[in-house]
């Protein structure tokens, strides 16, 4: 082989070569165009071919995705979505709907009594209690805002009732203006005294005589009742009396001069529920 014809090969091997390289470098070039893109929605990810002239929207529908009317999304859609792109769409929901708010009860005025049976304590305050229509909007299951579209609020005052322990913790408490009420007449006895069934000193369920126990008509206020009385306050339907029938109630005093005071009293009993200890 002479020189001429070595030297005509090798030009054509570099030739080839570098047809080979441009050729590489177009075909790259064109792969490196027609790259993924993505769509972000309902917690997936859709890998979509970008189209040059196609529109996102179109491609949206192509793949069946479709958006509410307050959906969000990342990109135009009368756009094409280019290579290595993300269209996320946030999906947005609205819903109306009505809350209550209750304010806890606010103590304006309080007392304690350690005189009838255990330590109770009279509370006086005010719940409120408040009323929203709100518009709420939520991304993606996620609530994002909340529009109050109208508000209404209401103040209850009333009086409860506070069982207390020993050592002065709540241990039940009875809202006085839910419970069942009776206007009843009182009358009072004493440990001892002489009107009292048998000797006066032990109740007709045989619980020690004292004050806050009180002697009922079982047909209108059963045995085993915890009770409260205005102006007496708390008291326990432990006993009975021959003389006390109907809308009538003996309350259980200190002494015979406190016996006196309550002679034939007009009361409002409230009635607070079954129990069998005081």
């Amino acid at each position: 082989m002479n020189k001429k014809t070595e030297f005509k090969k090798i030009v054509q091997l570099v030739l080839a070569s570098l047809g080979i390289l441009i050729l590489s470098g177009i075909l790259s070039s064109i792969n490196l165009s027609r790259g993924n893109a993505y769509i972000e929605a309902d917690n997936e990810i859709l890998t979509v071919a970008p189209y040059r002239n196609i529109p996102l929207k179109d491609i949206l529908k192509k793949n069946g995705i479709k958006l509410g009317k307050n959906d969000l999304i990342s990109k135009d859609i009368n756009k094409p979505l280019k290579p290595s792109q993300i269209a996320k769409i946030t999906r947005v929901t609205k819903e109306e709907k009505r809350i209550n708010e209750n304010a806890p009860f606010r103590i304006t005025w309080s007392r304690r009594y350690n005189s009838n049976l255990r330590k109770t304590e009279l509370q006086k305050g005010i719940e409120k209690n408040t009323v929203k229509l709100v518009n709420d909007t939520y991304r993606d299951g996620i609530l994002y805002d909340r529009e109050v579209l109208n508000e209404r609020s209401t103040s209850k005052e009333y009086y409860r009732l506070v069982l207390l322990t020993p050592d002065n913790k709540p241990e039940k408490i009875y809202d006085l203006s839910k419970a069942e009420r009776k206007k009843m007449v009182a009358t009072a006895y004493y440990p001892g005294d002489p009107l009292a069934w048998g000797d006066g000193t032990v109740t007709f369920l045989g619980q020690k005589m004292q004050r806050g126990i009180v002697a009922v008509d079982p047909k209108v206020i059963p045995l085993k009742t915890r009770l409260f009385v205005s102006g007496y306050g708390y008291g326990y339907a432990g006993d009975t009396g021959n003389l006390i029938k109907g809308d009538r109630v003996d309350l259980g005093v200190n002494n015979a001069k406190e016996e006196l005071s309550w002679m034939f009293r007009d009361v409002v009993v409230y009635i607070l529920e079954p129990s069998e200890t005081w």
